[in-house]
Order: structure tokens, then sequence, then C-alpha cells
């Protein structure tokens, strides 16, 4: 009898300590972890490292053990930047991305380890490089320094997406450094949250982006007549009026709320996923919009719901899009067909499935991200150094290529030739590059 209940308690265990997380709050902490392995990787690394050194430069007491020693591995990434000219297209040398490399491998750890949230903002060292070498100036602390730096963070999010060599891993770094909890009720936030999710669901996170959506949604029904002209400017809204600005961005909270929805695996998840779609059609229907968007959540939310005309209808018109590439096209046709075909009550086949219906939804959000000129938003909202900021980011961007190409052999050594010139006190000093 003993062993029949030994044998039953492993049972239970072995059954319910291996299954698979199935509630909202198990899954979206596994999306947590998820994040954390998707930023492990040597670019942003270094990213991190460049932007550490920048903010470090700010620093006022410099009798901190931690800064005196790193700070001379810091002041080479200064020291690059200034040989820096993107607009001439001058770069460092191989042999300075090689000892830049070497510096940067010498606080890898310290960096991996570092958050950089514990040096003053981004801003106050660009201020310390760019300004008039006044070292006195009032470093924020408290609520002040930890909105601005929510602020830089979300504000470099958009920039990099749009940044060919940098995009995505690099804006899903900073929108992880981004804590919206810390920002005002306010606007801005609701903003900021929306990034994040488009983002979070651009990576297949998505319970982290639906948890942000959600209060997104609640914060926009909670405020129905508050004005949102960021929001307007942001997307591109100048003729919509505030009432139908916040009819369309409670939309787009809804469309990708649904998206994240969808691309979930349990039965419950894509019903409320077509729920949301019902909400975003509602109030795109109020404003007369018809989009991509639209049009391919109208075609998804018919074939699911058996109304084979009206299917039929916005795939016709979504097959027009120019967003759409000749292999989607020839999808939608596919899918026509198959509709016109399809006995009801029939699954949907792979032909028009939830991950064609999300590429769409990132092509077309992707189209508004970079069509914003951030460098004229910051400037209109009196950024200072704004000019600086963008040619920093340039900057770094260049040397991180730089860097990252010292391991094809060309360089390796064209490398080894400059520092067999410049002496052997070099040569000695990068020995264990070059192995």
């Amino acid at each position: 009898m003993k062993n029949l209940i030994h044998l039953l308690f492993l049972f239970v265990i072995l059954t319910f300590g291996c299954s698979a997380p199935d509630t909202d709050e198990e899954l979206l902490a596994l999306d947590k972890e998820k994040l954390s392995e998707n930023l492990a990787y040597d670019k942003i690394t270094f990213y991190k490292f460049a932007k550490i050194a920048i903010r470090s430069a700010a620093v006022q007491d410099t009798t901190k053990p931690e800064y005196q020693k790193f700070s001379k591995h810091f002041n080479s990434v200064v020291s690059s930047l200034s040989k820096v000219n993107t607009d001439s297209g001058k770069s460092i040398s191989p042999i300075e991305a090689l000892l830049l490399y070497k510096d940067y491998r010498a606080v890898k750890g310290f960096v991996k380890d570092t958050d950089e949230d514990v040096f003053p903002t981004l801003v106050e060292g660009i201020n310390k490089m760019y300004g008039n070498g006044d070292t006195t100036f009032p470093l924020l602390i408290g609520k002040e320094k930890a909105e601005a730096q929510n602020i830089e963070h979300a504000i470099l999010s958009m920039v990099v997406l749009a940044t060919r060599d940098l995009g995505q891993p690099f804006a899903l770094y900073e929108c992880a450094k981004t804590q919206p909890e810390r920002l005002p009720d306010h606007e801005i936030k609701t903003l900021l949250e929306f990034v994040r999710g488009f983002l979070f669901f651009s990576n297949n996170l998505f319970y982290l982006s639906e948890d942000g959506l959600s209060r997104n949604i609640k914060w926009l029904d909670k405020n129905p007549d508050v004005p949102l002209p960021y929001t307007k400017a942001f997307f591109g809204w100048r003729n919509l009026s505030d009432s139908q600005t916040h009819t369309a961005f409670h939309s787009l909270n809804y469309l990708f709320r649904g998206f994240d929805r969808l691309r979930m695996e349990r039965e419950i998840d894509e019903e409320r996923g077509l729920d949301d779609f019902e909400q975003f059609l509602e109030d795109t229907k109020k404003l007369g919009l018809e989009t991509e968007l639209t049009l391919a959540v109208e075609s998804y939310l018919y074939l699911k719901r058996e109304d084979k005309e009206k299917a039929i209808a916005a795939l016709t018109k979504l097959k027009k899009s120019p967003l759409l590439s000749n292999s989607e096209r020839e999808a939608i046709d596919k899918t026509i067909v198959y509709v016109n075909k399809r006995e009801a009550g029939k699954a949907l086949n792979g032909v028009y499935d939830k991950l064609f219906l999300s590429k769409i939804a990132t092509k077309y959000m992707m189209a508004v991200l970079v069509k914003i000129d951030w460098q004229k938003v910051l400037k209109a909202n009196n950024v200072p150094h704004t000019d600086e900021i963008f040619a920093t980011i340039h900057k770094v961007q260049h040397m991180a290529n730089a860097v990252s190409s010292y391991t094809s052999e060309t360089t390796v050594e064209k490398g080894k030739n400059e520092l067999k010139q410049k002496g052997s006190a070099l040569l000695d000093g990068a020995k264990s590059l070059l192995k």
C-alpha cells in the first residue's frame, strides 16, 4: 500500500510539476525570461558599453572605485567617437577598432552586470562632451532622473528602430530599459506603452505586449476626453479632431492586442483576439477608415465568422495594396479560390494564416514609424543637444560596425601591420587580440 501511495504521489508530481504554464501570470513571467535571452548577445553589449561610456562622461564624483577602475576604458570610447565623422564617411582605423575592442573586452563582464541607469542621463553625458567644459552643472536625481532616462529610452527605441544597421534588437533593448510605471499618468506614457507593445509583438513576446496594451486600453477608456497632441503628431493624424484621435489610437491598441492573442496557443486567447478585432473594426468604421490593416482584419474575421462574400470582397481590395509583395498577392489569390470552394465549418488553410496577418500589421506599423522625423520632433520639444544626440547614435553605429568587422582576416592583417609600424610596445599590448 505504501508503494502504491508513493507511485501515486510521483505521478501527481510528474503530471502537474512538468505541465506547461497556462495562466496569464505564468506566461507573462516566461516572456520576461525570453526578453532577457533575446538581449544577451555581443553587439547589444557593445552598444550598452558605448552608452555607459557616454553617460559616465557626466559623472562628477570620480573618486568612486568602480568609476576609477573602468574610466580609462570608457574614455577610449569617447576619444574614438571624436574621430568618427559620419558626414564625411570617416570611421576609426583597423588598429583603433582592435584596441577599442580590447577595452571593451576588458570591461565586458562589468557592462553585462551593470545597469546603465545608475549613471547620469545620456543627455547629461552628451552635454558634458559637447558643452562648454563646465563640470558643475547639477545632475538630475530621484523622480526627475527616472522620468528623463525613461523618456530617453523611449525616444531611442523609436530612433534606432528606423536605423538600418541597428534596428529592432537595439530598439528592443531600449524598450526593455523603460519602466512605464515610473512615468506620470500621461499621454506620453500611453505612446511609450504602444511602441513597447509593437516591438514586443514583433519579437514574439506576446504576453508582454498584451500586458502593456491592456493598460493602455484601460487608460483610454477612463480618459475619453483627454487631448492627445503627441499621438496626433506621432501618427500624422493632423486632420483628425481630438475625439477622432482618441478613437483611432483606441482602435490600434485593440488591433495589436488582438494580434498578440491570435498568436498565442490557447483557444481562449484566439476568442479574445477575435473580440478585439471586432472592437478595432467598430472604432475604424466610426472614422470611415479603410486601410491595409482594416481590410486584412476584416477578411480574417469574416473567414472565421463564415461570411464568404464579405471575406472575398475585403481580400480583393487588400490584394491591391503596395505594401504587399508579389508572393503575398499570390497567397491572397489562392485564398480567394480556396474560400470560394470551401465548405462551411471547415478550418482555414495555411494560405491566409495568423502569421500572414501579423506581417501585414508589422509592415504597416513600420511604414508609419520610419516616416517620423525624430530629429525634428525632439527639436520642436526643445530637447537640448538634439543634433549631437543623433550624431552620437550614428557614430556609435559606425564604431560597432568597425569593431565587429575586426574578425575578418583582411582587417586583422591590416591591424597587425599598423601595429608593427607603431612599435613593439603597442604590439605587445595587443598580442592577446591577434592570436
